[in-house]
């Protein structure tokens, strides 16, 4: 039995070792191979919600120092790739190319009342030819989220040497979150707070004056409104959710369902077109549009971003000529919980998780991974040109792509 046993370890390890060197790594990219990512060459292992594929749990000291090696590399990578149409993203040939993710920006050290600092609402103004984004402080249990009064703008005006301020909208907002450009404004969603409804707040990019253009639901208060997208045609969708109430201890008891709503800009008319109410989303958080806006990309979240039952997924909906049409599930990320999510000209959809930004094919495959420095989570993202600037908790990056928005 002794000699049976040592026999099968040595089959393991010899197993895994040969489906780890299946793993192709460059100087900055790893492609892992189909057979490495069938069967993966540990016999007992497990992994949280709340860490990357790289960071797994592995529980048989026989078959994994190899393993564990090979992870290691793996997280030193800036790119994973899954699909050879990575390689035609990234505008290389295969793994032996050299490609970089550029870290651009450090963010100062959160406030001492906040256990992990965001940045949401990432937007490009093109006639002001800089990124605007918000800054948010979740608050440490016994705290509440506080409203800032500033948000950040990059000058884009020397390419090479981006120039990062703080800006004053005036009125300030009221915990700012998601952000989409339209016809030369720039429409915030607000979470609100006690004394203030959330809604959305239309900002002029040069002046930075405000105003409020929609705090209620027939006089209920929304929520948490998290993200919003405005159709050429000045159909508003947005997100509202309960994480002001549930997670941040800063919001009146709601008094409506989690949902996405469709605002008619032009009649004032609104309705909600998805939510809880029809068992589709617990807490609805990004939205994006295709290219072409005929199809609406809507991420789920659970009660928060450890939550191993929590939704996790992207579903994608038709746009139609007063709603939206035919849920499906897009797809369902392994890590975290995709937050921001954007799309490019030829389809994919690009999701902001723990670790870095996935990109997932037209189809919904995942085909790749842009990664973040460790221990940093993706939050959101903004185009501009063929660039996608990355804003992630600690950091702010921007990689050049063989694509555009639009």
């Amino acid at each position: 039995m002794d000699v049976l046993k040592a026999t099968i370890s040595i089959a393991l390890l010899s197993q895994a070792v040969a489906a780890a060197q299946g793993i192709n790594f460059g100087p900055s990219i790893a492609e892992i191979t189909p057979e490495w990512n069938n069967v993966f060459p540990v016999d007992n292992f497990n992994r949280e919600v709340t860490t990357p594929f790289w960071e797994p749990t592995l529980m048989n000291d026989t078959t994994t120092t190899e393993i564990s090696q090979q992870l290691n590399a793996v997280s030193n990578a800036s790119f994973i790739v899954y699909d050879k149409e990575m390689y035609r993203l990234l505008n290389v040939s295969d793994h032996n190319a050299s490609k970089t993710v550029e870290v651009i920006f450090k963010f100062p050290d959160k406030p001492s009342y906040a256990q992990r600092q965001i940045h949401d609402g990432t937007v490009y103004v093109p006639e002001m030819n800089a990124v605007f984004f918000t800054d948010l402080y979740s608050p440490k249990p016994g705290y509440g989220m506080r409203a800032i009064p500033f948000v950040w703008r990059i000058n884009l005006s020397n390419n090479s040497s981006p120039n990062f301020e703080k800006v004053y909208p005036d009125p300030p907002f009221t915990i700012a979150n998601g952000a989409y450009y339209h016809n030369g404004a720039v429409y915030w969603v607000q979470e609100g707070n006690y004394t203030t409804p959330g809604g959305v707040v239309r900002m002029d990019p040069v002046t930075l004056k405000t105003q409020v253009v929609k705090n209620n639901f027939y006089t209920h208060r929304f929520n948490s409104p998290n993200d919003i997208v405005v159709s050429n045609s000045g159909a508003a969708f947005f997100t509202d959710g309960y994480y002001g109430h549930d997670n941040f201890n800063d919001s009146l008891n709601p008094q409506l369902v989690n949902g996405v709503y469709r605002w008619d800009m032009n009649t004032g008319n609104i309705k909600m077109v998805a939510g809880a109410a029809d068992g589709g989303f617990f807490n609805p958080n990004g939205l994006s549009f295709n290219a072409d806006q005929s199809k609406l990309f809507v991420t789920n979240r659970g009660n928060n971003s450890a939550d191993a039952n929590g939704a996790r997924t992207i579903f994608s909906y038709d746009v139609t000529a007063t709603g939206i049409a035919r849920r499906e599930v897009f797809a369902y990320t392994d890590a975290g919980f995709p937050d921001g999510i954007k799309t490019d000209r030829d389809g994919r959809v690009y999701g902001a998780v723990t670790g870095g930004v996935d990109v997932f094919n037209k189809d919904g495959t995942l085909i790749g991974r842009i990664k973040v420095n460790e221990d940093d989570v993706a939050v959101n993202m903004a185009w501009v040109g063929n660039w996608l600037y990355i804003v992630g908790r600690d950091y702010v990056y921007r990689v050049q792509l063989a694509t555009t928005e639009k």
